[in-house]
């Protein structure tokens, strides 16, 4: 329970992330003030994403309680950065060498940091 508690806190951020990309892709909204840009639909996202931050706290919060936070933070953003990498492809962002074998060795660090055979 406690890992998809951990898996669900990384997927959150990862989630927030998008949203915020989203958002900062829409047109600004060039409004007086008042409740048009309250509601417009890019801060509808930022409030989204900072609603998906939060959950994404309280999960990890919750996971640390049985999972040392060595292993914790590492999986979590492992999971964040795989999910943000695959909105990429999905989104049709260019893949480059560099951010290919950058996501490599984010993977192989947390590899090395679950393996039991290594210590």
């Amino acid at each position: 329970m406690s890992y998809f508690l951990l898996i669900s806190s990384g997927l959150m951020s990862a989630l927030a992330s998008v949203l915020l990309r989203i958002a900062g892709q829409m047109p600004s909204v060039s409004v007086d003030g008042g409740m048009a840009m309250v509601t417009s639909q890019p801060m509808l996202l930022r409030v989204a994403a900072i609603a998906a931050y939060g959950l994404g706290f309280v999960l990890y919060a919750l996971a640390l309680r049985r999972i040392e936070l060595s292993v914790a933070y590492p999986l979590m953003v492992g999971v964040a950065i795989l999910a943000i990498f695959i909105y990429g492809l999905a989104g049709g962002d260019p893949v480059t060498m560099k951010s290919v074998i950058g996501a490599i060795l984010i993977f192989s660090g947390i590899l090395l940091l679950y393996s039991r055979n290594l210590t």
